[in-house]
């Protein structure tokens, strides 16, 4: 006798997964926590290139940067400079808000508005909390 199917909404979801494997390994969280704020980037420049159709060349070209320099920030595994947030922010028009408070503390800082904003990236580690968001 087989079990029924898996429904999709029984799957766990990426941040499940790494809530879990937090708890067990310590190095997995302090490696989550030192990428965060490179994960949450790349989520905004990830959607940004696909809402506007472009490749990673192409986006590469309007930022004056080769296709796996942006494919090094779609991956999330080192943190951008100021300066690629600064190019980041110039070339595609987009207004950064990045917010970092302690863990569990309200944001104070950075607008509440920055949480209705389409491009929005909230990550909590043990340590702190993380946002970040961008506006065209």
């Amino acid at each position: 006798m087989t079990s029924p199917p898996m429904k999709i909404t029984d799957l766990k979801t990426n941040d499940d997964v790494a809530a879990e494997w937090s708890a067990a390994d310590r190095a997995f969280r302090a490696e989550r926590e030192r990428t965060s704020l490179a994960h949450a980037i790349s989520l905004i420049v990830l959607r940004n290139r696909t809402d506007h159709g472009l490749s990673q060349r192409a986006l590469g070209n309007r930022l004056g940067m080769t296709q796996p320099h942006v494919s090094r920030i779609e991956s999330g595994d080192a943190n951008p400079s100021m300066d690629t947030l600064f190019t980041l922010s110039a070339s595609l028009g987009i207004e950064l808000a990045i917010s970092i408070q302690p863990a569990g503390a309200s944001l104070q800082l950075v607008a509440k508005q920055a949480l209705t904003t389409p491009l929005h990236v909230p990550i909590d580690t043990p340590r702190v909390s993380i946002l970040v968001a961008a506006r065209a």
